[in-house]
């Protein structure tokens, strides 16, 4: 018995030193993770720079890429603030970020990805790198599950990456950066023409995901959701979750379980009380509308999905109420 309990506690005082190996290199930026940093600055700096009441886009990458935010904009006489970032520093810290931006009568749209609505609690390499390099206090803010995991996930490369520091310097070059976002948070530059056959090749290399088989009613999503729409409602906020863009595949409609989720994710967010604009079918299009991921719309095909948003949300009514409470 002595044994055990020498041993439980040797691995708790391990745990208890690595941790602190940990959290010491917190707040110290890695290259990795300066894109993301530098797209959130910008689009911050806009948002923040509105006083009146604004439209805000809030997901990951489907919407940098996908929804031209100008015609939204023209379409309700509203300004628009695309936030979509990258789906990759998954839901609970996109939330966080949000917060920074969204005032009093606002109207924030959630065309979340559909692994968001499966987030269990594990964070991945991206939301660990984020949150050590550039939001410390975002890590107290996690579940003790959340922590646990965060700090037992966490690489000894990735440590090492933090205590080198070698971050700070604005992404100028490459696809992803605030030099390839527009005033409103829009992605430029992802064209049709601009594909080549390394991008080609990746689409060609796609497989259709499985979001229905993993998917749980009871997942750590909600948890988060409920817990910003609160705050949200708290504010005067309307809140208003569409369907994200994402390539079709057969089996979406085929496999029983896939066509349960695309077929109910309305009714469980609606189910909560919340409204769910738009049929997730209707934005799945084919790979030619695809820039590198299947996510990511060309920016030909953002203007589709736009109108298709816009559409939705004026039949819905949605965006009329919000001004109407103005």
């Amino acid at each position: 018995m002595k044994f055990f309990i020498r041993f439980f506690i040797t691995l708790v005082v391990l745990f208890l030193l690595w941790s602190g190996v940990v959290l010491g290199q917190g707040q110290r930026a890695t290259q990795t993770s300066q894109w993301v940093f530098d797209v959130y600055e910008k689009k911050k700096a806009y948002a923040q720079s509105i006083d009146e009441k604004k439209i805000v886009i809030l997901s990951g990458s489907n919407a940098l890429f996908g929804i031209n935010s100008k015609m939204l904009e023209d379409a309700f006489g509203v300004k628009v603030v695309n936030y979509g970032v990258n789906a990759g520093v998954l839901l609970p810290y996109m939330l966080y970020k949000s917060k920074e931006i969204i005032k009093p009568k606002d109207v924030v749209i959630l065309p979340l990805e559909y692994h968001v609505y499966t987030y269990d609690g594990t964070p991945n390499t991206q939301m660990i790198d984020t949150i050590f390099s550039r939001d410390i206090d975002f890590f107290y803010a996690l579940t003790p599950k959340e922590q646990f995991l965060t700090v037992w996930n966490i690489t000894l490369e990735r440590i090492l990456a933090g205590y080198e520091a070698k971050g700070g310097t604005p992404v100028n070059s490459g696809l992803y950066g605030a030099h390839n976002v527009d005033a409103r948070g829009d992605q430029i530059g992802a064209t049709a023409a601009a594909k080549n056959e390394y991008i080609e090749k990746e689409l060609d290399a796609l497989v259709p995901n499985n979001y229905g088989k993993i998917y749980k009613k009871d997942a750590l999503t909600w948890y988060y959701l409920e817990e910003f729409v609160s705050w949200c409602d708290a504010r005067d906020v309307k809140v208003v979750f569409m369907p994200t863009t994402m390539l079709f595949f057969d089996v979406y409609k085929k496999d029983s379980k896939e066509r349960w989720f695309y077929e109910n994710i309305a009714k469980e967010v609606e189910a909560k009380g919340w409204s769910f604009v738009g049929e997730p079918y209707e934005y799945m299009y084919t790979k030619e509308h695809y820039f590198n991921t299947d996510f990511h719309l060309t920016s030909e095909a953002r203007n589709m999905r736009t109108k298709q948003m816009i559409a939705d949300l004026a039949a819905s009514g949605e965006i009329a109420t919000a001004k109407a409470s103005q």
